[in-house]
């Protein structure tokens, strides 16, 4: 009988980012949305990132021109919820500092457990601006892992 391989036997050789870019109007609506994961394979969250305070359009840049360059607890609150199974990644009803899920693209925010996420499903994203500072600004969330082709490991696709 042949050894049933575990994630960690996997090896890493496909590496990838799925990101989003959250628009807002007034700073502390909430926005969603989705991250439609390709249909070729699942994929596994290692690390995440965000970068805030882009302009969104050539009048808010002139006006985000004295904007602290990071927000205080990143701006906003951020729930995921994984698609596949519907199943929220954090606790709270409106989501977490994004500063806790989230890092810098120079100091990503690494995952303490790794997190699959199946081929052909969405990760939702609730963000809920914290302040008006936020107006017209965009805020960009990248997760970063690496992808399992389909048909790769028999066992993953069965469970």
């Amino acid at each position: 009988m042949a050894k049933r391989m575990k994630l960690g036997d996997i090896f890493i050789d496909s590496f990838f980012q799925y990101s989003i870019t959250m628009t807002y109007v007034v700073g502390t609506e909430t926005l969603t949305n989705v991250i439609p994961i390709q249909s070729d394979a699942d994929f596994i969250c290692v690390h995440s990132m965000y970068d805030d305070g882009h302009p969104s359009s050539a009048a808010a840049a002139q006006a985000a021109a004295n904007i602290p360059a990071n927000f205080t607890n990143g701006g906003s609150l951020v729930k995921l919820t994984d698609g596949a199974t519907q199943r929220d990644l954090t606790n709270l009803v409106g989501g977490v500092p994004a500063s806790c899920l989230f890092g810098t693209a120079q100091r990503p925010y690494m995952w303490p457990l790794t997190h699959r996420f199946r081929a052909n499903t969405p990760i939702g994203f609730q963000i809920t601006g914290q302040t008006v500072l936020l107006a017209a600004l965009n805020q960009r969330f990248v997760l970063g892992g690496f992808k399992i082709p389909l048909g790769t490991y028999m066992h993953l696709a069965a469970e």
